[in-house]
């Protein structure tokens, strides 16, 4: 009895002797590169896709999974944990984060403002918080530029996302009706109604209200 005693205390302080002796991962270090919004999604919900670019360093000779260290993204109010396991040395990733007017629209409409969201990046180890890196995100949305070829009107949508446009063309002292759906950095065709042929010389502005689809409406004038 006092033999196996003796080798179970005798294996147990082998075993602390060994975790002790056992090399601490150091913490690894991460950089933030830049931001891009990768679309937007119509259906089934409208969601915005935002991709964030990280360089992280691992200083271990091993793999480290940045779950070790409670590593989270945090966009505006959205918190994402990262599930990554890095090698050791220098890699980059892009981290994508997925907004929805359910879950974010506060922050989808901060990102979406010249006054941009928060970004950071956080962990926590030994009872201490970390911050990796912590940044302001911001895509305004631009306002599209108006092209006239005869009697059609055009808008080409600047942004990294689609826009629904509505609104009115007034032009020598008449109104219209007007209606566009303008793809991601590209161009459409304004639907303009009753408008007649003998009035594409005039002078006038386009009032439009411009939406993000589930998130923002705004409105805005723009001369012609």
């Amino acid at each position: 009895m006092r033999t196996t005693q003796g080798k179970t205390v005798l294996l147990i302080g082998l075993l602390a002797f060994l975790s002790a002796c056992a090399p601490r991962a150091l913490t690894p270090e991460a950089r933030f590169l830049g931001a891009e919004i990768r679309g937007l999604e119509l259906a089934p919900t409208p969601a915005l896709l935002l991709g964030l670019r990280v360089e992280f360093q691992n200083p271990n000779p091993f793999p480290l999974p940045l779950a070790t260290f409670g590593t989270r993204l945090r966009v505006g109010e959205v918190g994402v944990p990262l599930d990554l396991t890095l090698p050791p040395g220098r890699k980059e990733e892009t981290l994508l984060v997925r907004l929805t007017p359910g879950e974010a629209l506060t922050t989808a409409r901060a990102l979406l403002s010249r006054e941009g969201v928060e970004v950071a990046l956080e962990g926590r180890t030994l009872g201490q918080n970390l911050t990796f890196f912590r940044t302001r995100v911001a895509f305004p949305v631009e306002p599209p530029r108006v092209r006239r070829a005869g009697v059609n009107f055009f808008l080409e949508n600047p942004n990294p996302f689609p826009l629904r446009v509505e609104g009115r063309l007034v032009l020598t002292g008449q109104s219209f009706r007007v209606q566009a759906d303008l793809p991601a950095r590209g161009e459409g065709r304004l639907q303009v109604v009753g408008f007649r042929p003998g009035l594409e010389r005039g002078t006038g502005r386009l009032e439009l209200t411009l939406e993000v689809p589930g998130f923002l409406r705004m409105a805005m004038a723009l001369p012609l």
